[in-house]
């Protein structure tokens, strides 16, 4: 029965773990990429879109395996008494992960912000430059 919550909370903790490392490295490698900025863009995109689906992969195992510890700790005092312990250590790890990752999100939030604002400005440009270009009817 220990072996068995052993195995839950190391699930629990890795799924902790990867989903930052999965979402910095997606995002990472979306930056990396400087060939143009139509295809930077549309590469940003599709890298963020993917790691938004492994990040709701990853939250769904965390809930299932959450799930599992629940009704297991229901069960057994002594994984009760584990599951407390494992939890301060997921808490903790969460909140220290949280913190090295908050520089580098509001970096990614801020760039995202700038490549948006640069975007609908050019709309705009090519917006009035058609107006101007095309010819009235009477």
């Amino acid at each position: 029965m220990s072996s068995r919550f052993a195995f839950v909370a190391g699930a629990l903790l890795t799924s902790l773990a990867a989903a930052p490392l999965a979402a910095q490295q997606s995002a990472g490698g979306a930056l990396r990429d400087t060939t143009g900025a139509k295809s930077s863009s549309s590469h940003a995109t599709m890298s963020t879109d993917s790691a938004l689906v492994e990040l709701g992969r990853t939250i769904s195992v965390l809930a299932a395996t959450v799930q599992t510890v629940v009704e297991e700790t229901a069960k057994n005092p002594e994984i009760r008494a584990a599951a407390v312990q494992t939890a301060g250590k997921a808490v903790t790890l969460a909140q220290r992960t949280l913190e090295e990752n908050r520089g580098e999100l509001d970096r990614l939030l801020a760039e995202a912000s700038r490549r948006l604002a640069a975007a609908e400005a050019t709309e705009r440009a090519k917006a009035a430059e058609k107006s101007k270009v095309a010819p009235s009817k009477p």
